[in-house]
């Protein structure tokens, strides 16, 4: 019975023979992190190792496509190039849960590193998961965030409008509130002199006007009693006497001198001049606030619109508060939200629970007992290259040993051999000198006497002091 099951295969119809091809659920159990050549002694559990990758390959493009909403949603904008960070957090996720996978694969299930797996996975989860629900309600965010927008906007330009008066708008005025601190603005002309200078007019027309009513009424009562004198009038005070008499000369007199003392006339056209100016500033007024608040607009309408394009596209963290202000409003949607949320978190968590749930397999087993053995003959070779290093170096030190005793050896020959040539040279050198003081005899020989000779000497072994030349 042969260990090996059916392979993928399929037909070239132009040579009628078969022949492999792109072999999808190959490539799946790759993904996965199985091994082929274990697979196939229990090749029975193809299927189920090929759905694990299918899995796994799921939940990394769930995670590319939230990586690629998340970053239209930061940007603001939709591109191709958003792809390529899409495909880097794709190449990461399939690696990431392949590695908690085969990570399993052989072990033995523990509630320690299982609870570990599981919250690193609820962790990728929840990023996955957040881009994804704020797509969904995408509509719902953005329609909360135009009308927030136009809400600020709306209030921005009530408050300048408030802010902005002629009594806050002149530069002479300090007395702005502190809420209006941020909403002045700057204007090179305003109406507050106009209604200044109109004011002070009016009051000054008004206090001129009282002086000459007075003085009138004054001078026309002086007047009707010197009338009323000058013609016999009666009553308390008058003489009753007609004619221009004293009386009505003093009363007269008197009218005459209010008159001079008084500038009535003089008050008058004072008051007309005043009464002209008044209507000149009104209509100068007029035209300044008209002015004004044409200006006022105009500043305030540009304010406004610099406010709005300070707002820009909407980005991913105005997203995520609008979403929160949504479902703290609305049950239902916060319910429908954490929903959705969940399911994702559940779905990136699917490859590590598929492979936990699904128990033991023949795979894990075989797995298992390949590990142990690989471990067991890499500790075995391990130990044999150490014992062969070791008695390499053993070996090494025997010799360089041997060989610093040849070299010792041979230095003591040398010595000896030096010491044997000094102790020939020696001999020789004495040999040499007995020979030439027999050779040439001393002083005695000389005056007829005979030297004596030792035995070595009368011999003839050439010796001296009884010691031999060999």
């Amino acid at each position: 019975m042969t260990d090996r099951g059916p392979e993928p295969a399929r037909r070239d119809e132009r040579s009628g023979t078969w022949r492999r091809g792109v072999d999808l659920p190959r490539l799946l159990r790759g993904v996965a992190g199985v091994d082929e050549t274990l697979l196939r002694r229990v090749w029975h559990e193809r299927a189920r190792h090929t759905s694990l990758g299918g899995v796994i390959l799921g939940t990394a493009l769930l995670a590319a496509f939230s990586m690629w909403v998340a970053v239209n949603q930061v940007l603001g904008r939709v591109s191709a190039w958003h792809l390529f960070p899409a495909l880097l957090w794709f190449l990461f996720i399939i690696n990431f849960d392949r590695q908690l996978v085969t990570s399993m694969a052989g072990g033995v299930r523990r509630v320690g590193p299982l609870l570990a797996r599981l919250a690193l996975a609820v962790m990728f989860g929840v990023v996955i998961a957040e881009p994804l629900v704020m797509r969904i309600f995408e509509t719902a965010i953005e329609q909360h965030i135009r009308e927030e927008r136009s809400g600020q906007l709306d209030t921005l330009r009530t408050s300048l409008l408030s802010c902005n008066g002629e009594k806050t708008a002149t530069a002479e005025d300090t007395s702005a509130s502190q809420d209006c601190r941020q909403y002045l603005l700057s204007f090179e002309t305003t109406p507050a002199a106009i209604r200044r200078e109109l004011a002070g007019t009016r009051t000054e027309a008004a206090a001129l006007q009282k002086t000459v009513d007075k003085d009138t009424t004054a001078l026309n009562g002086l007047r009707e009693k010197a009338a009323r004198e000058c013609t016999g009038g009666g009553g308390t005070g008058f003489t009753g006497r007609s004619g221009n008499g004293p009386r009505c000369r003093q009363r007269t007199a008197e009218a005459e001198a209010f008159a001079r003392s008084h500038p009535i006339e003089e008050n008058g056209r004072k008051h007309s001049e005043l009464r002209g100016r008044i209507v000149v500033l009104e209509q100068q007024l007029s035209t300044a606030v008209a002015n004004f608040e044409q200006d006022r607009d105009r500043k305030i309408a540009e304010r406004v619109e610099e406010e709005r394009s300070h707002q820009g596209p909407i980005g991913f963290l105005e997203r995520l508060a609008a979403l929160h202000e949504l479902t703290g409003s609305n049950p239902a949607l916060f319910a429908s939200t954490w929903a959705i949320r969940l399911f994702f978190i559940a779905v990136d968590c699917l490859p590590m629970m598929a492979k936990f749930f699904g128990g033991t397999s023949g795979y894990d087993r075989l797995y298992r007992v390949r590990s142990e053995s690989t471990e067991r003959i890499f500790v075995d070779e391990t130990s044999t290259d150490e014992r062969r290093i070791a008695d390499r170096y053993s070996a090494d030190r025997d010799d360089i040993d041997n060989q610093a005793r040849m070299r010792r050896a041979e230095h003591e020959l040398r010595l000896q051999e030096h010491q044997v040539s000094l102790r020939a040279r020696r001999d020789v050198a004495v040999n040499d000198l007995a020979a030439k003081l027999l050779r040439d005899p001393g002083p005695e020989s000389r005056s007829g006497t005979a030297p004596s000779r030792s035995p070595a000497g009368a011999n003839g072994t050439g010796g001296l002091n009884g010691r031999s030349v060999l």
